[in-house]
């Protein structure tokens, strides 16, 4: 019994961590971006910790599960950018509501190398609920999409200049 907690565990932490490193993740090989929000599929929900305590006692029981979180509203989604180039980029982005089509935020960046800077935070559109944003980005005669949702299982949305100059968007999701 002992020995599937820790099994247990290392599985939870797999599972956490496979959406950040996986094909498209930068630094693996391949710059194709997340274009497709995911599928809700369900994750395993962990073993409670049923560890006794300083008395003696079995009753400290923790379960964490994400389940919920893909139907909360959360619209505080920054729109964020990094140019990771050895010389500055110009990055044009443009943000739309999908629900009506509607440009909800544009704009040209200029940065220099190794700066990072937030553009847009998408809780400005003032979503009703949960929606869905489309964040295009241009840079290097190159242009390329992600779609974020506001509900707290997603991140914000991150538009990158790579170290070879290829252009990465992507986003985090739980």
């Amino acid at each position: 019994m002992l020995a599937t907690k820790p099994l247990a565990a290392a599985l939870a932490v797999l599972v956490l961590v496979a959406g950040c490193v996986g094909p498209g993740s930068p630094g693996s090989g391949s710059a194709t971006p997340t274009t497709e929000p995911p599928t809700d599929t369900a994750a395993p929900t962990p073993e409670p910790d049923t560890t006794t305590g300083m008395g003696g006692a079995g009753t400290d029981t923790k379960a964490v599960s994400t389940r919920g979180a893909s139907n909360q509203p959360d619209p505080d989604k920054t729109v964020r950018l990094e140019n990771a180039w050895n010389q500055p980029v110009d990055i044009r982005i443009r943000v739309v509501r999908e629900a009506t089509d509607e440009t909800v935020h544009e704009g040209t960046y200029t940065l220099d190398r190794g700066e990072q800077r937030e553009v847009y935070n998408v809780a400005d559109a003032d979503p009703d609920g949960i929606e869905s944003f489309r964040v295009t980005a241009t840079a290097r005669n190159t242009t390329e999409s992600v779609t974020i949702e506001t509900n707290r299982c997603y991140g914000g949305a991150y538009v990158e200049v790579l170290e070879d100059g290829t252009l990465y968007p992507y986003y985090a999701i739980c």
